[in-house]
This record gives structure tokens, C-alpha cells and sequence, in this order.
């Protein structure tokens, strides 16, 4: 069969275009720099020595492709042969952000991590290759105490802990690593990320946590000290002072001392005249005549403690007064009636009445 002259050319314009295609493939291979093959013959890759940066399980980018993202090639054998060595292309954190822009616009919030403000990415992350999420070098919160040790520590010597902050979870459910709005860098505003887990109820042994939230949302009347912040009165991560995760003393039960020392988260805003005095006509209003009822209840050595009347976070009734107070098994109803001079109370005793 006889082949045309148009067939003949179109033939050999394809030959020419699949081994020009062969030959461009192949050069790509030869070209192609990576850290793992030899770019001569006798030359040692940088792996050959530095097996450590590649033994972990996640390689980052550059690693496993091309030292010379991040290093300036010099072209020499090896840095110690007379040869300045392998200096990196920008100096510290410049030198991340040239491939992370998106983070280092994340840093120009109102509250900067040290470490980030201080260009110090690899006091956190490992460059090269790591075991763990973000190339930390090690999980949260373990990576956290190398900072933080005196958090480290509470975990043994604290009377209560958060269980967040300890149990294995990453501190970052409440923290950014690297930057906030938000004080203390959390994730959003305190008041809000208290009640992202506290809006329910949590059974812990043999202790019930209520449903702070939608107590709160039931309620007509907030004690000023959360309106803002649960950590007006909680630490958020451990407690030397109770096991209530208290920044000061205050005495759980439903009896204590009369004694300042025993309610000075309390007297952090309260005045103490109130446990002190036994008349007055300024130190409070819940007086019969300028006779104290405060101290009537509270000083003495079995004294009731605030929460006997008081809810701490929030109340239908007027002053905090509480709809029950729990005696052991029994949950003790409250009924208290304010007027513009005073009030009645039922509860511990039948209806009594004071007047200013």
C-alpha cells in the first residue's frame, strides 16, 4: 500500500513530538533536585548524613522535597570544607512566613504569644519532621509545661484541678498557640468558653456540676462578679484554695467559722464590715433597725455560710436568694418577699420580717 505524501509528514511530525516528549520528561528527572538522590556522581545528599531530620513520621514540605526552600546552595560538598556553610535564605521567622502568609497575618492581633513575638517558631515546631499534628514538638499539654512548669507542678500539689488542663487534651480548646483578641490568648471571649462546656449538666464521682448555662438563662437576676468573667471568682486551671477551682477561701458546707479568713473571696468585693460589726446602719442592707443580720447569721462558731440563702451565679429572686438550699438529702425551700424597707424570710425558720 502506498503511502501519501501528507500521511508520510503527519507521521513523522507525531514521531518527532513523542520523542520530544521522552527526552523532555527525561531531563526533568535529571534536573529535578531532591534531597534523597546524588547530584553527582560521589556526592553525598544531604540525607546520607542527617537521617535524624527525616526519622519521624511526618515530613514537612521542604524536607522531603528540597533543602534549598529554606537553605541557600552553595554548591559545595559539604559546609566544614572550607565553606561558610548552609546559611538559610531569611533570618528567623522571615524565613516561615515566606510560605506561611496567612499566619503571619494572624499574628497582628492585640495579644501575641512570647515565642511568636519573639520570631521563635522553633521553640514550638520542629522543621523538619515531627510525630505530632503542626509539626509541634511534642503534644499538648507536655509542650505547654516546657514553659509553663508551674502548671506542670499544680497537677500533683493542687487541692483541685480543671481536668481539661490535665487529662491529655490539648490546651488549645481554650488557647491559640500563636495569637488573640482575646486576653490571655483565648479562643473567644472567657465568659463564653466557660459555658461552651458548663451548658449542661456534668456528673463527675460523686459530685454534680449544674447547667451554669441555662441556669443563667433562667434566671432574672446574675451576681455582678459573672456578668463579665467566670474568673472573677474560678481559677480556670487549678485551685490551692478549694476544691471548687476558688481564687480565694470560702468554705464549702453549710456551716463554718465566722472569721474573715474563711470567706476572703467573698471580701474581695463585699465589705467586711458585714461579718464584723453587729450593728451598723452602712455596712448592709439586710438589717433589722441598725441590728446586723449578716453577722447574726455568720459570726459565730457555727456560723452559716453565704450559700445557705445565697445562689453565687444567679437567682429569680431578688439579693441572690436562693429557691432551695440542700441540707443532705433534703432540699430546703426558701421563700423570701422584699419590700421598700426590708423583707420576710421562711426557710430555716418561720416567716420573719426585718425593717431598716
Amino acid at each position: 500500500m502506498k503511502i501519501s505524501k501528507k500521511q508520510s509528514v503527519k507521521k513523522l511530525n507525531f514521531n518527532t513530538l513523542k520523542f520530544s516528549g521522552i527526552i523532555l520528561f527525561v531531563c526533568l528527572l535529571l534536573t529535578q533536585v531532591n534531597v534523597f538522590s546524588q547530584t553527582k556522581k560521589g556526592e553525598k545528599t544531604c540525607i546520607e548524613c542527617h537521617k535524624n531530620t527525616v526519622k519521624k513520621d511526618i515530613l514537612h514540605g521542604p524536607t522531603a522535597t528540597d533543602c534549598t526552600v529554606c537553605h541557600v546552595s552553595n554548591g559545595a560538598k559539604h559546609p566544614l570544607e572550607n565553606v561558610t556553610g548552609f546559611k538559610f535564605l531569611e533570618e528567623g521567622a522571615n524565613l516561615c512566613y515566606s510560605c506561611h502568609e496567612e499566619t503571619q497575618a494572624e499574628f497582628k492581633k492585640k495579644y501575641i504569644h512570647k515565642p511568636v513575638k519573639k520570631g521563635k517558631c522553633t521553640e514550638c515546631h520542629d522543621v523538619h519532621s515531627s510525630n505530632n499534628k503542626n509539626f509541634i514538638l511534642e503534644q499538648s499539654p507536655a509542650l505547654c509545661f516546657t514553659c509553663h512548669e508551674d502548671f506542670e507542678k499544680a497537677e500533683e500539689t493542687a487541692i483541685s484541678i480543671h481536668k481539661p488542663s490535665f487529662d491529655g487534651k490539648s490546651c488549645m480548646i481554650c488557647h491559640t498557640p500563636h495569637a488573640s483578641n482575646q486576653k490571655r490568648l483565648l479562643v473567644e471571649n472567657s465568659k463564653q468558653l466557660c459555658l461552651n462546656c458548663h451548658n449542661k449538666t456534668i456528673t463527675e464521682n460523686d459530685r454534680e456540676i449544674a447547667n451554669i448555662g441555662k441556669q443563667l438563662d433562667e434566671s432574672s437576676h446574675i451576681h455582678k462578679a459573672l456578668k463579665k468573667r467566670c474568673t472573677s471568682c474560678h481559677n480556670a486551671h487549678f485551685s490551692n484554695k478549694n476544691k471548687q477551682l476558688l481564687k480565694e477561701t470560702y468554705p464549702l458546707g453549710n456551716y463554718a467559722k465566722g472569721l474573715e479568713d474563711n470567706y476572703t473571696l467573698c471580701f474581695n468585693c463585699h465589705d467586711t464590715d458585714l461579718l464584723n460589726l453587729k450593728n451598723t446602719t452602712t455596712a448592709t442592707e439586710f438589717r433589722d433597725g441598725d441590728r446586723n443580720l449578716h453577722f447574726l447569721h455568720l459570726n459565730k462558731d457555727k456560723g452559716r455560710t453565704c450559700t445557705n440563702c445565697h445562689d453565687v451565679h444567679s437567682a429569680n429572686n431578688t439579693k441572690l436568694i436562693a429557691k432551695t438550699r440542700k441540707f443532705g438529702r433534703w432540699s430546703m425551700p426558701l421563700k423570701f418577699s422584699e419590700n421598700e424597707n426590708g423583707g420576710t424570710c421562711t426557710g430555716c425558720h418561720k416567716a420573719l420580717t426585718y425593717k431598716r
